[in-house]
């Protein structure tokens, strides 16, 4: 039987689905399968990004990316999709909300 749809998921099915992303993860980094651990990191960001309420994330405001040094500027969502434009680049991208890391520069 194939898995449900992440989107079909209740919460505690994907936080489920997100404990065997970071269990399988840790697995296949130690067989040296990189390009199996990239998928399941997307799963498990996209996974992260459902249980997230999209009305958090502020339009026009710049997030880090998750494992990532880019910088992205929000320019509108579409579900759990954030679309905008990574700092210093002029083509559009997308990327599930999970993926996206508000950025803090207040000093203490």
């Amino acid at each position: 039987m194939p898995k449900k749809l992440l989107s079909e998921m209740s919460r505690e099915e994907l936080v489920t689905e997100m404990v065997w992303c970071q269990d399988e993860g840790k697995k296949v980094l130690e067989d040296g399968l990189t390009n199996q651990y990239q998928v399941l990191e997307q799963r498990y960001s996209l996974a992260k990004s459902y249980l997230m309420d999209p009305n958090d994330i502020d339009l026009h405001a710049t997030y880090g990316l998750q494992n990532n040094t880019n910088l992205f500027i929000v320019n509108h969502l579409r579900g759990v999709f954030a679309y905008g434009k990574v700092l210093g680049e002029a083509e559009e991208r997308g990327y599930p909300i999970g993926m996206l890391v508000p950025l803090n520069f207040e000093s203490k």
